[in-house]
């Protein structure tokens, strides 16, 4: 604005430069599932940067319960049930492998009882028409829902979200089984999948699930241990015992003997009667039910006692047991019974907390603690997906297709994928190619395909397909977007032709920076884009002005032929 204040004619220059267009953020993932605490303003997506502001929020992961299980000659084993709740582990996941600011649609507490509901996360996802960007979506507790039509019947909810309603988002999948062999109405994981769930340019699927690094979540000092023995809850003590009982009549047979040859010898048979009382005191060891196994133990060390005091000389040991029968006739048969009324169901530490158990039996403490940093949480790939997503946005470009690329906090895939295997993932008939995620030695463990669930490479009339690569679909979601925030400002513009002028160019010289940057196909600007800008054709439409852009998007080299042939010497 000029100070006019001395007479005298003024100049003042006027920028004629068109209006730039600002790139919009694409690889923002909207997370929805259940979270420990809910935020006073829960019902509405929420933003956050970073996995300390996620905990200030949201709080922490599921304790996990604790079940040890008693392990013949090895001491305990710990049981961790299938992890229900993932949204913790997901968002580690996720900032581990470059993601970035992202939303948290918090669709309740994690429940003390219960499983995941589908409504809840229906409810959930229809929260993301509140975030106005071209976010992508991802249901990490999808995979918990207990029925398999759940899961794709929610995952259908979601490509209509990113395809139908706002045609800007784009949903990252899982499939509902980390392994290809598990099968559902004799379908395995991956053609279920494919039955299910619709073609579609708007989504990408990932396979398998991932072994990752991270350790479950418990509480020492709150979480009760299930501590579960050696025997079957249920189980019959006969079959249990077995071998305890057929050790006793071999035991009982061997006695018999030595008496029916005439002339017992008392030490031999005192022998015997103390391998059977051995074996019984092993069992009461680690019974957690005795029902007066320690009584019928103690009777048969009187016994055992009187024998080599020599207050007992008749040893005769009946097939059935007569009412005046010498003490030591019963003795073998009494343990025996005894050890088929005891139990071995629970274990030491059954009800004990972590802590209780440190203070009370250390070197159980200490080998239960060894096995809990020894398991490490399965994740369906989705949240490290997104992350890889948004590094390869932020180093490369959205451009760039997002794979070749290494996963962090991760040992491995669930299931080793060959190529032969990944041939049939990568292209199908129906065109919902599921995209690999393979170990490779010397790599470690890379994502291996970059296709859309409408991932043919021809379509229909025969012409190619231009939707069937992630990074095209995302590309254009993203020039949608920006385009059409920056035309915003033209709107009650004069429709004319300088304003169409302005227009053009401030699309072209986005597109041209687009094309120096490597993200448009082409030797010239001509042939990597081409822009119009008029009123409608419709001369009725005289309020209206109309915008054409063409774009060629650069694809991946996703198949390399190497041509070699011998050259003959030449003398």
């Amino acid at each position: 604005m000029l100070n006019l204040t001395t007479p005298g004619v003024s100049v003042e220059e006027i920028t004629k430069l068109p209006y730039s267009i600002a790139l919009i953020e694409t690889a923002i993932p909207t997370f929805i599932g259940y979270t420990e605490e809910i935020p006073a303003d829960y019902n509405k997506p929420l933003k956050i940067s970073s996995l300390f502001e996620y905990e200030q929020k949201f709080g922490a992961a599921k304790k996990e319960s604790i079940r040890l299980k008693d392990v013949e000659g090895k001491g305990v084993t710990l049981e961790v049930p299938p992890v229900q709740f993932l949204m913790y582990y997901s968002l580690q996941m996720y900032f581990a492998n470059g993601g970035g600011p992202c939303y948290i649609i918090s669709v309740g507490k994690y429940p003390l009882e219960g499983e995941v509901q589908l409504y809840s996360l229906k409810t959930g996802l229809d929260m993301v028409e509140k975030i106005n960007e071209p976010i992508l979506i991802i249901l990490p507790d999808a995979i918990s829902l207990s029925d398999e039509a759940d899961f794709y019947t929610l995952y259908t909810q979601a490509i209509v979200k990113a395809e139908v309603e706002t045609k800007n988002r784009f949903a990252i999948l899982d499939t509902y089984y980390g392994n290809s062999t598990a099968t559902s109405n004799n379908l395995t994981t991956i053609d279920s999948f494919r039955n299910e769930i619709n073609s579609t340019s708007y989504a990408a699927a990932y396979f398998p699930h991932l072994k990752t690094i991270l350790n479950y979540t418990f509480d020492e000092n709150t979480t009760p241990i299930t501590h579960t023995g050696l025997q079957e809850a249920g189980q019959d003590s006969a079959i249990f015992y077995a071998g305890e009982i057929a050790a006793l009549d071999e035991l009982k047979s061997l006695a018999s003997n030595e008496i029916s040859g005439g002339s017992p010898n008392a030490f031999v048979l005192a022998d015997l009667l103390g391998q059977a009382i051995a074996i019984a005191e092993e069992v009461n060891e680690a019974a957690d039910t005795k029902l007066g196994l320690t009584g019928v133990i103690n009777e048969a060390k009187a016994v055992l006692e009187a024998i080599y005091d020599g207050t007992i000389d008749n040893f005769m040991i009946p097939d059935d047991l007569e009412e005046n029968a010498p003490v030591f006739s019963g003795e073998f048969d009494a343990l025996k019974d005894a050890i088929l009324n005891v139990k071995d169901e629970k274990g030491d530490a059954d009800g004990l907390t972590l802590k209780n158990l440190e203070s009370s039996n250390s070197a159980l403490y200490n080998q239960v603690k060894n096995e809990i940093h020894s398991l490490t949480v399965v994740l369906p790939p989705s949240s490290a997906i997104a992350g890889v997503y948004g590094r390869v946005d932020s180093t490369r470009g959205v451009w760039k297709a997002p794979a070749n690329v290494s996963l962090n906090y991760v040992v491995g895939p669930t299931e080793k994928v060959s190529d032969q295997e990944q041939s049939t993932l990568n292209i199908d008939a129906a065109g919902k190619s599921i995209n690999a995620i393979r170990t490779f030695t010397g790599k470690g463990t890379l994502v291996w395909g970059a296709r859309t669930l409408d991932g043919k490479d021809k379509k229909e009339n025969g012409q190619d397909n231009e939707w069937k690569y992630v990074h095209v679909r995302r590309y254009y979601n993203m020039m949608k977007q920006s385009i059409s925030e920056a035309l915003g400002k033209f709107i009650n513009k004069p429709n004319i032709r300088p304003t169409w002028l302005q227009a053009k160019a401030t699309i072209e010289n986005f597109l041209h920076q687009q094309w120096m940057d490597g993200a448009l196909a082409g030797s010239t600007p001509k042939e990597a884009y081409h822009v119009e800008v008029g009123p409608d054709e419709d001369e009725t439409k005289t309020k209206t002005m109309t915008a054409t852009v063409k774009i060629a998007v650069a694809r991946p080299a996703e198949f390399i032929v190497l041509s070699f042939s011998h050259k003959l010497q030449e003398y």
